[in-house]
């Protein structure tokens, strides 16, 4: 793999529009399946088998997938599978028939399994080593994106002509995607096969929090497979595509305003509130009879898995160590594989029997179920494991890093002002330090330095080039205008003046790693953070009197050799 230095590079970008394109594809195809199901006359239970297939092949699958990109070239592997996948759009045409259609969405499942898998991996293959985590959270939002786009544009064409043109539109749109991805060539030096093991497919610490989704996610499946059929009856199919993009807006608000609440441990609170939200939602399709009705379900209902999401994905994350996240992750998603599945079969026979509306309304109970699982054990399960990995820390805190870093951690909090960052300085005899959020993660660092650069910027100090000469200014100058500027400025918070993203290194990076950060940063010293919390400081003179010793050893080597 060629040495790549910003995240926004052309692989990164071609992969970016490939998983966008790829997830439109496939989140457009949702809402056209049903309905073409109806036009062949298939119904009720019929519709959801053929839905459920999918799932079912997803689960026997992804394990294999699993060992597929990591013991073959994973771009040929990527390559290979979109272009199989591709073409299950067209089969839908060309076998319109029920066992035909079970057969092609077993098809998709498989295939699909390893497209969905490959994607994020390749994307951080082709990341900066030190930008990984910040460019697949940007990575993450073609989910996001590809569920709002693709539902609208399957069912505008669906409404516009007929369900025959909606499948061409999403094959289309597949094609693209393979196009984009052949345009990337990612080179990948051969690796050593092993064994498959399904053993070593499983995190067994994952499976409490997997079961425990597992129920919440029924009602999403419920939801996403027949709220085309549910808009048909009640001829609400031209509010249908804004139904999709207010969920998307709904779990983007609830993202984005929650994540300083899961930063600080607060989940008890927020599970419940996503839960109280998403019983009401459902519960409301009782009597939903107008289009405004259905846009206000698809926010709210997008607010609470919104939530509810990423939440049950710290719970896994933030208990696992690093070396076993993969697998565990790949065990919790299997919740979302397993519930989708049961809420497409459980709707279809819900269909047949009470009716589309008291089905959704009956699927809440998996929400209170789902509670008191999270009530009973799931909680409880997660404190023992935070609990037991706080008492395990000490003895396993060493890192590649360890020597070299600073261990007393000087570091100001989030709520601090200039002032007080000022005083912290002089205190501690320092010239900077990270900015630390209540839940003591690094997101951010000030120094004296970016005091000084923001004065500048103002023009208050034309004079000062460093902090003695600007006290200097100060203590001396008569000017009183200079002076009181000077003192509202020391009120300001450090998060307006520091760096706002705080640059940090892991504490198992290797010395390169630490190397090529500094170098391309300009920082002079990085915090050093394990599990999301600083536990060191890590200086470039520290760096640069390593490399030097090596060098001297090394030198005196090759002196006494000669």
């Amino acid at each position: 793999m060629e040495t790549i230095q910003k995240i926004w590079n052309k692989k990164f970008i071609l992969l970016f529009i490939t998983n966008l394109l790829v997830l439109a594809a496939f989140y457009a195809s949702i809402p056209i399946i049903p309905v073409y199901c109806q036009e062949i006359g298939i119904t009720g239970s019929g519709i959801g088998i053929v839905l459920t297939a999918m799932s079912v092949a997803t689960i026997l699958f992804r394990p294999i997938a699993g060992y597929l990109l990591d013991n073959f070239n994973r771009y040929r592997v990527y390559l290979l599978f979109l272009a199989l996948f591709c073409l299950a759009f067209p089969s839908f045409i060309a076998f319109p028939i029920f066992g035909a259609l079970i057969v092609i969405r077993l098809y998709m499942g498989a295939v699909y399994s390893v497209c969905g898998s490959a994607t994020m991996t390749l994307a951080s293959d082709v990341l900066p080593p030190t930008k990984i985590t910040e460019g697949i959270s940007r990575f993450a939002f073609t989910i996001s994106i590809g569920m709002a786009v693709g539902p609208y544009v399957g069912i505008q064409v669906q409404n516009h002509l007929d369900s025959k043109a909606s499948f061409l539109t999403v094959f289309a749109i597949s094609v693209i995607a393979l196009i984009c991805v052949s345009c990337c060539r990612i080179k990948y030096p051969k690796v050593k096969r092993k064994k498959f093991s399904i053993k070593d497919s499983i995190y067994n610490p994952a499976l409490p929090f997997m079961f425990n989704m597992t129920f919440l996610m029924i009602p999403y499946g419920a939801v996403i497979a027949y709220s085309s059929i549910l808009a048909q009856e009640k001829n609400l199919m031209s509010f249908l595509p804004y139904f999709y993009i207010c969920l998307v807006i709904g779990m983007l608000l609830s993202k984005i305003s929650t994540q300083k609440m899961i930063d600080a441990g607060k989940h008890r609170v927020l599970v419940y509130i996503s839960l109280i939200i998403l019983v009401i939602t459902m519960t409301s399709y009782i009597f939903l009879t107008t289009g405004a009705h259905l846009l206000i379900a698809g926010f709210f209902f997008g607010i609470g898995y919104g939530i509810l999401q990423p939440l049950f994905q710290s719970f896994v994350t933030g208990t696992t160590p690093a070396p076993k996240r993969g697998v565990a992750n790949a065990t919790y998603l299997l919740s979302y594989d397993i519930g989708i599945g049961i809420g497409s079969l459980l709707m279809g026979c819900l269909q047949e029997s009470i009716g589309l509306q008291k089905g959704f309304a009956l699927t809440a109970i998996a929400y209170v179920v789902g509670g008191i699982i999270y009530i009973v054990y799931s909680d409880r399960y997660y404190r023992k494991l935070r609990k037991a990995a706080s008492a395990e820390a000490p003895a396993k805190e060493v890192h590649t890093l360890a020597p070299y870093m600073k261990k007393e951690v000087y570091a100001l909090q989030e709520d601090a002002t200039v002032y007080d960052a000022i005083a912290f300085f002089s205190e501690k005899n320092i010239s900077g330090a990270p900015i630390l959020s209540k839940a003591g993660t690094a997101i951010g660092f000030i120094s004296d330095g970016d005091i000084m650069r923001y004065m500048k910027e103002g023009k208050l100090a034309p004079m000062a080039t460093d902090s003695s000469t600007l006290f200097m200014e100060y203590l001396w100058d008569p000017d009183a205008e200079f002076r009181e500027k000077i003192n509202t400025i020391m009120h300001l918070n450090i998060l307006e003046i520091g760096t706002k993203k705080a640059i940090t290194i892991d504490a198992d990076a290797s010395i390169q790693e630490v190397c090529k950060l500094l170098g391309e940063s300009g920082v002079k010293k990085v915090p050093v953070v394990s599990d999301n919390k600083v536990v060191g400081i890590l200086l470039r003179s520290a760096i640069i009197n390593y490399l030097e010793k090596q060098y001297l050893e090394q030198a005196k080597t090759t002196h006494q050799a000669g």
